[in-house]
């Protein structure tokens, strides 16, 4: 299921890229950018859904920044011989990103950072008989991310990230962002 999701939301931003007209915008100073993501771990088979949002400033003898913040939800389970763990996962945070100068106005490539705290909980379903002590899970999750904007519209653009974290979570999101 992984490698059809994957396929599909790659096909998607392929059409896109493919039928769209000239799209004269690009990051912009004190524009807002909001949207949602899905994205897919390295480590696991589940998804994770969230969204994204950046305020661009333009800060002089250096470049543009985005600062914002980040929401992220995952959950899976594993079973355990007679029993099954289940993961749930809420990622909220703050990002700041630098935007790299491009000469194609239609592309918007940054690099930057996450610092958020997963609000992770696992719970046990099976006997009540066996002792497994709880996992660990969650804590405060640092990762470099980079990324990659492509408008399709003045104000509307499709995105893809890649982020190497803590926590033994990366992951590659994909995603819509709307400039207001």
């Amino acid at each position: 299921m992984k490698r059809n999701m994957l396929f599909f939301a790659v096909s998607v931003i392929v059409t896109l890229c493919l039928i769209t007209s000239t799209a004269n915008a690009q990051y912009e100073a004190d524009k807002n950018y909001l949207g949602p993501s899905i994205g897919f771990a390295f480590l696991g088979s589940t998804p994770d859904f969230g969204a994204s949002y950046e305020y661009a400033i333009n800060m002089e003898n250096f470049g543009l920044v985005g600062i914002g913040g980040i929401f992220r939800y995952w959950g899976y389970s594993d079973n355990f011989f007679e029993g099954q763990w289940k993961y749930t996962n809420v990622l909220i945070g703050v990002q700041g990103n630098y935007h790299f100068s491009v000469s194609n106005n239609k592309l918007d490539p940054y690099a930057g950072l996450v610092l958020a705290y997963d609000a992770g909980s696992v719970s046990w379903s099976g006997p009540s008989g066996y002792n497994y002590p709880s996992p660990t899970y969650g804590g405060l999750w640092l990762a470099a991310q980079g990324g990659l904007r492509y408008w399709v519209s003045p104000t509307v653009a499709i995105t893809g990230r890649i982020g190497f974290g803590t926590l033994s979570y990366s992951g590659l999101d994909f995603g819509v962002d709307f400039k207001f």
